[in-house]
């Protein structure tokens, strides 16, 4: 045999390598290579290993200086026969303490050990093993199991996060809804390895993770509690079952003495519907019997602790312990440390409560169990086998059985006794020797518990399943809670069951282990493999359950009258102990004859050689209790132990044996054959394993880590054992036979193509275009650079498969590559640096001699130059002072001279000015005096003249309207002008061509009537003139002639008369012509609105069937707005105006707006008005209040073409624009768009205004009717659904806030209802009035009421309107519907809170409004955090998705790319995948969330309230999913992390929120640590001083799934050690993961702001007649007002001493706040 074969394995053993060699002690210890020699001439090998393992301490006087030694010896031939195997090495330290078993790159026993051992030590107790998990008891609590744990496992993928056993049951239920199919769990292990925690903890999660209340629905049925009552109720069978099944036992506390599968069924939804429970192979001997410092089942120890005191007398428990029975006192131990019976008691009986037992019903069952008790001290008499056994009369033990189990007694004692033999012909009595009446009595005993038991299953079931047990269910996950292997000193029946359980239960796993590795290959389609076939256990199950094996020749012999436990075994012998050679292969090697013991046999299980004694076999397989004693317990009258011994309604629900009797009243010797013990688990086993095999099957393999149960101990060769017997090491050896490492081609790529020499083709490989096929390909020129054997590794379609040990060959080959090219680095590195020291030292040799020399010349050129210039100094000095003291003496006479002078010039100056300025003041003063007497006085003739002549005009203009109302003379006109109204109808049908002549026509007619009025201005004057002519006449002659005087006088009355009579004509006929001149505008006005609505509805139609080119010249026409000066009332202003008129500065009025901005149209003079207006009038007439409202009226009909344009290039105010006759209603709304606040002097001076300008409320006089009435002004035909409402004075105000519904149905529907959210728009601009106006709306609504102390009123508003809002925003379809009403209910809220506190009430009648007020103020507070908590709950959930691939997944930091998330911790999943979300999404989602609330003006507090939640999310999600998961603890992703961290703080610091981000501390200080140094205990200092917000317990829990990067040692030993013990005395109350911030909890603490003013802006395109009626109400009441004031309190005191006009206080009535 040449040495080339077997050199490449020996290259690993380098020097320095570490190996394993096996310990008597420790199991396996390390030793490092010293040395290696290798003679292939002579084909050996001689290696020398030094022991590193530490041995333990026994005695302190053995010196150990010396290490041990280990010398290995073999040639080449020996190798590959396998008779020698290398010793197995150990891994390198990249993968101490990796989660997975399988991922070692050195497969093999000492290191599977030695990684469990490195992790129990770091408290990590869970290890995937491939499929299976290994769970190492840690006998200590342990902060694995809470809720927030249990939150992060699900939906989390397997692999994703740390082992736990959380993640073996989300893969299950995830395998249950992905691939439909029934899953199912099986938790083995041996006696206190954890197996009954962990089935408990297995069935809480998936009774808590997967909540769905759809399944209720899915039952036809809306209690809520249904689903969880299930749940509750899977739950609540752990404590039943733990009592009545569970014992304490020399290895385990709370040893579960019996196998449990449990049946999870869920519905179509997925979620929980029912359970069904199947139970094996009850120890029914521990009741009877119990090994030393062991006990009786739990549930007898609780009800003696804690049985109720009334029940203690009649159940002869009084005064009673677990010594007073024999059943309980036999293991001399009846307590447990830690465990108070008493409180367990309570707890199993609020669980029976729970699962449905009654208080009656659990009375019985304690009456039953205190009758076993009883029967265990039932004294049996008998000294010989002559005399027979015999029970006394007052035996109280016997009589207390009786009456618990209401049974015969007489008969009960004879059967105990005595034995019936049938025959054909007669029976035969016969007594029993005391021996085999004790026999009787335990076995009716265990008969009775046995039943019990079953009982109380079956009740479960029927709990569970809702009565329906044989229903099949939609899908289930099964939990088996099965014994493990089990190996005693003495083992009898139930150490052959269970192991024989596990033998098939290893058959299965081998077999689907097997399954799944043939699956991968398959997959990945590898050529040219073959598999080395396991060790099949088929025949040790053969000789167990074959046709002449163990159970069927035990049920033989148990069915035999003389059948003993000794010919059992002799039979066994003669079966399988024949001499001579025995087929491997066949039962019989697997059966061992024991050199001593004529009753004991030897099978050789999968785990262990046991030997069984067969002493006890029979009578166990048997189990049978006398027909007669059966007979007399089901003549019983207590009712529950007639249905604990009644039929089992449904098969093979329980498998402990407990078989059903034959009728009784039947005697046959040939009855029915009862089935064996052994027979019916038999069958329950097959049951259970066509179950699993029908199912996809998950495995956690429980490992108690030592015999004393120490906390934190470990005993290898304990554990060692354990895994041999659990088949983790069968699935490695099962690995191993293959290809047990492999790697994702990526990955494999990605770490080792520094192994592939460099060359073009190879590059052109790597490039990022490559395909699928190049990177087989470039993973295929790896391989084969780096071996040189084929059959070392195979590709497949994605992963590259390695054979045992071939893994770490190529990472050493890596590791030398990288070593080589770090000392190649180095060399360069350090020639360069001493290249460049050398140049840098001659450059600077060389300078210095430069610069010495050049001081040397720069000293002798100094000495020359000082002389010199010393020379030229002392000339220049000299001469210097000369001149100094020529020019002291010139300045010093020349300044005497000027201040002489100076001063008799200013003295001169002084004198002028002084009379000049009195001169001045005495002019000014005399001339402001005398101004101010002249302005005085034309103001007070002015202001007597206008109101002199509005009272006049009031007076006509309230009899005008009186006799327009004439019906007579309406309907006089309506014929006049009925011709022409047909006229204009038939040309405006015609073509919208004559349009143009309807306008020239109406010119003509206004011509006409100017001509009308120009001639009778010209008839009034000339007959003027004509009686100052006459007068004049008359009185001449009255002074010619004096003697004519009584004629004269009698002529001149005559004349007078005339004069009246035609002054009387002259006003009639001029009332007449202004009557007709009325009518006729109102009837054009008519005609125009028809016209225009006519033009409307065709733009309606128009704009139905083309939407898309409205938006287009939406957008088109936004530009020509600009330029528009038509409509000055538009929405669009720029931000410094806006924010001016929104803080209402100093330098505007107290609405913050101007007044050209405030009304509809351009303001008008009154000079433009009577031009544009033109008829004929008196000059009364032309400056009365009602010519103004015609005017303005005129010219607001005349400006609506107009202004519908303006309307059409304005930008739309909501999402959906109105169109058509909508928008033209819009435009003809009585009351133009206007902006003004209620309250302030300068908004009262403002409302004269505008009320001056024509532009406030009224479009002509037949809007106002009398006083006291509210006048609805009917409007063209068109605008008839819309009435104008008009508020005239309080009372009216009151009445329409008081009853008028239509009023809350405007701000439900029109404010709320259909109110559609205006977006963000970058071509338009808005400020806080366009997007709170329904805020500030109805805030005015409920304030007047307040003011009209109308609380039911305010009730029915604020209560409605809260409805409302809050079914709008109840779906949170959009960002920015949510922040719209947010803002806005934060604003009416603040509003109304701001009245609240002005508001000074004294008297006891505003108690009701003031509580409506407050009431409506909780409600909304109320709505507000609705819509904040719903708000921010949909961002979380929308957010959540991003913070993981954003914040610590983006590898956004170049350099630092972070590896680890592809190497040894996915090697199951697939290739790396850049994340597509990067740290930009997450800052774009601020962005977004941000600006939507800037846009909507929502406090500031509320927005930073917002970002700290998003910031605390992100804080928690992250730190609790970088806990949790391995692959994301490295230094270089802590690097990204840190990177990612920092852009979100530059963020909020951007924005004003930097306090915000105090919700990151936690996480960046745990990104910190993960980038500390961890090497020496120095370090754990600094570890804990700079992670002060971390908790030890967080800590040692980082520390423990660190993922040690390339050079780093890991964490383990000292420094490992010592941060266990700081974590120590805190680990039971700190908790590893951070709380969720559950929103359900919190509370929104804002403070409403002070609103200065109510904002009572209307957009254009909103109807609302009664609210604009209310807003006009409040400007024009107080403009009334405040003229009543003036007229009671006279003229003067309105102007002070400068003339200047004094506004007075807004009244209290009429105030906003």
């Amino acid at each position: 045999m040449s040495g080339g074969s077997i050199l490449p394995e020996l290259k690993v053993y380098a020097k320095g390598a570490k190996a394993f060699f096996a310990d008597d002690e420790l199991a396996w210890v390390q030793a490092e290579l010293k040395d290696k020699s290798v003679d292939e001439a002579a084909g050996t090998v001689t290696m020398t290993f030094t022991r590193l393992t530490p041995k333990p301490i026994k005695d302190e006087s053995v010196d150990d200086e010396a290490p041990e030694q280990y010398r290995f010896e073999a040639t080449f031939n020996e190798l590959v026969k396998k008779t020698k195997v290398l010793p197995p090495l150990c891994n390198p330290p990249i993968l101490e303490g990796i989660d997975d078993l399988t991922n070692l790159s050195h497969l093999n026993e000492p290191a599977v050990l030695h990684n469990l051992q490195v992790r129990y030590s770091m408290h990590n107790i869970y290890t995937y093993s491939g499929i299976v998990l290994v769970a190492l008891n840690p006998f200590a609590r342990v902060p694995l199991y809470s809720q927030d744990t249990l939150e992060a496992y699900a939906g989390r993928m397997r692999g994703e996060l740390e082992p736990h056993l959380f993640a073996i049951s989300e893969d299950a239920f995830q395998g249950m809804v992905r691939d439909k199919r029934n899953q199912t769990i099986i938790v083995s292990g041996e006696s206190g390895a954890g197996k009954t925690m962990s089935a408990k903890y297995i069935m809480r999660y998936f009774a808590s993770a997967h909540e769905d209340g759809s399944a209720l629905r899915a039952k036809g049925t809306n209690d809520g509690s249904a689903i969880s009552r299930v749940e509750e109720q899977i739950l609540a069978t752990n404590p039943v079952l733990e009592s009545f099944g569970n014992a304490k036992t020399t290895r385990n506390d709370n040893s579960s003495r019996f196998g449990k599968f449990l049946e999870i069924r869920f519905n179509e939804r997925h979620a929980i519907e029912a359970a069904f429970i199947r139970t094996y192979l009850l120890e029914r001997s521990r009741l009877v019997y119990q090994p030393t410092s062991e006990r009786n089942y739990h549930v007898f120890y609780q009800l003696l602790a804690a049985v109720p005191q009334d029940q203690r007398e009649r159940l002869g428990l009084e005064g009673c312990t677990w010594q007073s029975f024999a059943y309980t006192s036999q293991g001399g131990n009846g307590e447990i440390t830690g465990v108070d019976d008493a409180v367990e008691f309570r707890t199993t009986s609020e669980a029976l409560r729970v699962i449905g037992f009654s208080d009656e019903q659990q009375a019985q069952i304690n009456a039953l169990l205190a009758s076993l008790l009883h029967v265990g001290n039932i004294e049996v008499q008998g000294t010989s086998e002559r005399v027979g056994a015999s029970i006394a009369e007052d035996d109280a033990a016997c009589a207390r059985v009786v009456a618990l189990l209401g049974i015969d007694g007489v008969l009960f004692r004879k059967w105990l006794t005595k034995k019936q033999i049938v025959t054909r012909s007669e029976k035969i009595v016969s007594n029993m020797t005391r021996a085999q009446s004790l026999v009787v009595r335990d076995s009716v005993a265990k008969f009775i518990y046995a039943h019990l038991f079953d009982f109380i299953v079956r009740t479960i079931n029927g709990s569970l399943t809702g009565g329906d047990i044989s229903g099949s269910p939609a899908s289930f996950i099964g939990v088996l809670d099965i014994y493990g292997f089990e190996h005693f000193e003495h083992n009898s029946f139930e150490q052959f069951c269970i192991n024989y359980a596990n033998e098939k239960l290893q058959q299965n796993f081998n077999r689907h282990v097997f399954k799944l590795e043939q699956e991968e290959y398959q997959r990945e389609q590898l050529a040219n493999w073959t598999f080395v076939d396991f060790q099949d256990n088929q025949p040790c199950i053969d000789l167990i359950e074959g046709k002449l094996g163990v159970l069927a020749l035990l049920d033989e012999e148990s069915r035999l009258q003389q059948g003993s436990d000794r010919t059992f075994a002799e039979k066994l012998y003669k079966q399988f102990a024949a001499p001579g050679r025995v087929d491997p292969k066949t039962p019989a090697a697997f059966f061992r004859k024991p050199r001593f013991g004529a009753d004991a046999f030897t099978i050789r299980h999968y785990a262990h050689d046991v030997s069984y004694e067969a002493d006890g076999f029979i009578e166990k397989n048997k189990d049978t209790v006398p027909d007669e004693i059966q007979n007399v317990l089901r003549a019983s009258t207590d009712s529950l132990l007639a249905a604990v011994l009644a039929p089992a309604t449904e098969p093979d629900t329980q498998a402990n044996g407990s078989q059903q009797q034959p009728s009784v009243g039947r005697i046959s010797v040939r009855a029915a054959r009862k089935p064996t013990l052994g027979a019916v688990f038999k069958h329950s086993l097959v049951s259970l394993m066509e179950t699993i095999e029908a199912t996809e099957s998950h495995y956690i393999r429980c490992i108690k880590p030592n015999e004393a149960k120490q906390a934190w101990q470990w005993d290898a060769q304990m554990v060692l054992a354990q895994l041999r017997a659990c088949g983790v090491l069968e699935t490695i050896r099962i690995s191993c036979a293959g290809y047990p490492s492999r790697l994702p081609i990526p990955d494999f790529i990605h770490r080792y193509r520094v192994l592939l020499p460099a060359s073009s083709d190879n590059l052109s490989l790597m490039t990022p275009a490559s395909s699928v096929a190049d990177y087989r390909q470039l993973a295929e020129r790896i391989l084969n650079a780096a071996f040189s054997e084929q059959d070392r590794f195979q590709v497949g379609l994605t992963k590259v498969f390695f054979r045992a040990g071939m893994l770490a060959l190529i990472e050493k080959q890596r590791v030398e590559r990288l070593n080589s090219a770090a000392t190649s680095i180095q060399r360069l590195v350090r020639g360069f640096q001493e290249r460049t020291r050398f140049l840098r030292m001659r450059r600077a040799a060389l300078r210095l001699q430069t610069l010495l020399r050049s001081v040397q010349a720069k000293r002798q050129l100094r000495r020359l130059r000082d002389t010199r210039a010393a020379l030229l100094v002392q000339a220049l000095v000299r001469g210097h002072l000369a001149r100094q003291e020529h020019q002291t003496m010139r300045q010093s006479v020349v300044r005497i001279q000027a201040l002489a002078r100076g001063a008799l010039a200013r003295q001169m100056f002084t004198e002028l000015r002084r009379n000049h300025a009195a001169t001045v003041i005495q002019t000014r003063i005399r001339a402001f005096m005398a101004l101010r007497k002249h302005k005085r006085t034309v103001f007070l003739v002015r202001w007597m003249q206008k109101r002199v002549r509005a009272n006049i005009n009031k007076r006509r203009l309230l009899a005008q309207l009186e006799e327009q109302r004439s019906a007579a003379h309406l309907k006089d006109v309506t014929y006049k002008l009925e011709g022409k109204l047909l006229e204009l109808t038939r040309q405006l049908d015609e073509s919208q061509n004559h349009v143009m002549q309807i306008t020239e026509k109406l010119r003509l007619a206004q011509d006409e009537v100017r001509q009308v009025h120009k001639a009778q201005e010209n008839t009034i004057a000339r007959a003027t003139r004509e009686l100052t002519q006459r007068v004049g006449q008359l009185e001449r002659a009255k002074q010619q002639a004096d003697q004519r005087c009584v004629e004269l006088t009698e002529q001149m009355a005559s004349t007078k008369a005339e004069l009246d009579q035609a002054h009387k004509d002259a006003s009639g006929e001029r009332e007449e012509h202004q009557k007709a001149r009325d009518e006729l505008n109102r009837k054009l006005a008519e005609l125009e609105a028809e016209l225009e609505a006519s033009r409307a509805q065709l733009a309606d139609a128009k704009a139905q069937h083309q939407q898309q080119i409205l938006v287009m010249q939406q957008q088109h026409t936004q530009q020509q707005m600009q330029n528009s000066n038509e409509l000055t009332s538009s929405i669009k202003r720029n931000d410094a105006a806006a924010a001016n008129r929104w803080r209402a500065a100093a330098g505007f009025s107290a609405t913050g707006y101007d007044v050209n901005d405030s009304v509809g149209s351009p303001p008008m003079s009154r000079a433009n008005a009577a031009q544009q207006l033109q008829v004929p009038q008196t000059a009364p007439v032309a400056s009365s209040v009602a010519a103004r409202h015609l005017a303005a009226g005129m010219a607001q009909q005349q400006q609506q073409p107009s202004a519908v344009q303006a309307l059409q290039h304005r930008r739309p105010h909501s999402i959906d624009q109105p169109s058509g006759s909508d928008a033209l209603r819009g435009i003809e709304s009585p009351v133009s768009s206007k902006r003004s606040t209620i309250g302030g002097d300068e908004g009262r001076t403002l409302a004269k205004m505008l009320s001056s300008l024509g532009g406030f409320g009224s479009t002509g006089p037949a809007q106002h009717t009398s006083v006291g009435s509210t006048a609805i002004a009917e409007e063209p035909e068109a605008e008839q659904d819309e009435p104008l409402v008009i508020l005239h004075n309080e009372d009216e105000v009151r009445d329409m806030l008081e009853h008028e519904d239509a009023l809350v149905a405007e701000v439900l529907n029109e404010l709320i209802g259909d109110l559609q959210v205006p977006l963000p728009n970058l071509d338009a601009e808005y400020s806080p009035p366009d997007l709170l106006f329904p805020a500030h709306l109805i805030g005015l609504c409920v304030i007047k009421m307040f003011q009209y102390n109308l609380a039911r009123r305010i009730d029915r508003l604020l209560m409605s309107t809260i409805a409302r809002v809050q079914k709008k925003t109840a779906a949170f379809e959009s960002d920015y519907t949510s922040a719209f009403w947010l803002s806005n209910v934060f604003e009416l809220l603040s509003i109304i809170k701001t009245s609240m506190t002005e508001h000074q009430s004294s008297t006891y009648e505003y108690a009701d409004s003031e509580r409506a007020m407050n009431d409506g103020m909780q409600y909304l507070e109320s709505l507000l955090s609705d819509i904040y908590f719903g708000w921010i709950k949909d961002l979380q959930k929308r957010f959540v998705k991003l913070i993981i691939p954003g914040v610590v997944e983006s590898e956004a930091l170049p350099g630092f790319t972070a590896s680890d998330s592809g190497f040894f911790n996915r090697l199951m999943g697939a290739g790396p995948r850049e994340s597509t979300v990067k740290i930009e999404n997450v800052l774009s989602f601020f962005n977004h969330i941000w600006r939507t609330m800037e846009f909507y003006y929502v406090d500031q507090a509320i927005m930073r309230q917002i970002m700290s939640e998003l910031l605390c999310n992100i804080g928690v999600t992250a730190f609790n999913n970088i806990i949790m998961r391995r692959n994301f603890c490295s230094w270089k992703r802590g690097m990204q992390i840190q990177y990612n961290l920092t852009r979100i703080e530059e963020w909020c610091k951007t924005h004003a929120v930097s306090d915000a981000t105090r919700n990151l501390d936690r996480l960046l200080q745990l990104v910190k640590l993960l980038q500390l140094q961890k090497s020496s205990e120095q370090d754990i200092d600094i570890m804990f001083e700079v992670c002060d917000l971390l908790n030890p317990a967080q800590i040692k829990k980082l520390l423990s799934i660190y993922a040690v990067s390339d050079y780093e040692n890991p964490i383990i030993g000292p420094v490992m050690n010592e941060v266990t013990k700081r974590a120590a005395p805190s680990e039971k109350v700190d908790k590893i993961l951070l709380d969720t911030n559950d929103l359900n909890d919190q509370v929104l603490y804002l403070t409403a702001r002070k609103v200065p003013a109510i904002e009572t802006y209307i957009p254009p395109e909103f109807r609302m007649p009664r609210i604009r009626a209310l807003v006009d109400s409040q400007t024009d009441m107080a403009y009334d007002d405040e003229e009543d004031e003036g007229d009671e309190d006279g003229m003067v005191d309105e102007y002070d001493e400068y003339g200047q006009e004094q506004v007075p206080p807004y009244p209290m009535d009429h105030q906003g706040f």
